[in-house]
This record gives structure tokens, sequence and C-alpha cells, in this order.
């Protein structure tokens, strides 16, 4: 009875501390964005050289893969949940190929862009489609540095109830990281679509 008491402790302390990590890091992440943002909507205000982009259609896609890595991500942590690790490892898998995907597919969306013939200096709409998009891509290459690690330890069925607690509380970290990297996607692509087109 007691082992058991100390193995829910333990996980409960791992996952404490993986929550308390992810939350320090996005409150970061949200200041940073948070500042672009307003830093976009107050210079929208200003009609100077504010003109019209053409939003590439890959985007649509990127984003739609990205929103799928999120669904399989979450079907891998709950899978992990229940000690099924090569089921975890085959989703993760899925969702760590998918961010790889989105990734190249913003950098086809900047090519497209940069060959529509925007001038960034002329039109800084424009700029914020690169700003907005490199600095959530960069987040996502830290989550997928974070998946790359799971797949690392989950690769080859392990056992000791404290090696798959650590799991566990990592895939809920890295978890909760990566879902807020697709809500804040949506926030940023739904602003450069609608905000004052």
């Amino acid at each position: 009875m007691q082992a058991v008491t100390g193995a829910v402790t333990h996980d409960r302390d791992l996952n404490s501390l993986s929550m308390l990590t992810v939350i320090v890091v996005l409150a970061t992440v949200t200041m940073t964005f948070g500042a672009m943002i307003a830093v976009f909507v107050v210079r929208s205000e200003y009609k100077q050289f504010w003109g019209h982009i053409h939003i590439p259609a890959l985007l649509w896609l990127t984003t739609s893969l990205l929103i799928a890595s999120s669904m399989t991500l979450e079907a891998a942590r709950h899978r992990l949940a229940r000690n099924e690790q090569r089921a975890f490892f085959r989703l993760a898998s899925w969702t760590t190929g998918l961010g790889f995907l989105f990734l190249f597919g913003q950098i086809g969306a900047w090519f497209q862009i940069l060959g529509s013939g925007v001038v960034l200096a002329r039109n800084p709409h424009s700029w914020f489609i690169f700003l907005f998009s490199g600095l959530h891509a960069l987040h996502i290459v830290i989550g997928l540095a974070g998946l790359i690690y799971l797949l690392f330890r989950t690769r080859e069925p392990a056992s000791g109830p404290r090696y798959q607690s650590k799991t566990r509380a990592v895939a809920n970290g890295v978890s909760v990281f990566w879902h807020y990297l697709d809500f804040l996607w949506l926030v940023l692509f739904s602003l450069l679509l609608l905000w004052r087109r």
C-alpha cells in the first residue's frame, strides 16, 4: 500500500514540475506574441503602406496539418496513460511527421509570397506574415525537439514505474505546449486573414 501511495505521489510531483515548467515557458511565449500582436494592431491603423496581400492557399493546408498533429498527439498521450508505449510511439511519430510537414509548408508559403512580387519594405502587412510564421516556426522546432525526445524514450518498450512515470510527465508537458502552439497559430492566422484586409 505504501509503495502504491509513493508511486502516486511521485507521479503527481513529476506532473506538477512538468506543468510548472510549461506554464513559465508559455507565459514568456504569450508575452512575446502578445507584444507582436499589439504592434500589428496599432500599425494597421496607419493606412500608409498597409496594402492588401494575398494569403497563399498553402497556409490553409499547413494549418490543417497542425490541427491534425494536435489530434494525433492527444490520442498518443491517452495511449501512454494506459502504458501502451508502442501505440504512443506510432501516434507520436505521426505527430512529429505532421509537425515537420507544417514547417516545410510554411517555408513554401514564404517563397510563394516572395515570388508574388510583394516588397516587404513597402508593405508592413506582408512583413507580419514572415514575423508571425517565422517566430511561431521557431517554437514549433522546440516542440518537435520534445517530441523527438519522447520518441527516443518510447522507441522500445521500457519497464520500470519511474521510467514510465517520467515519460508520462514529459508527454503531458510537451502535449500542453504543442496544443498551445496550435491555438496560437490559429489566432495569428486569423489576424492575418481578417484584420483590416
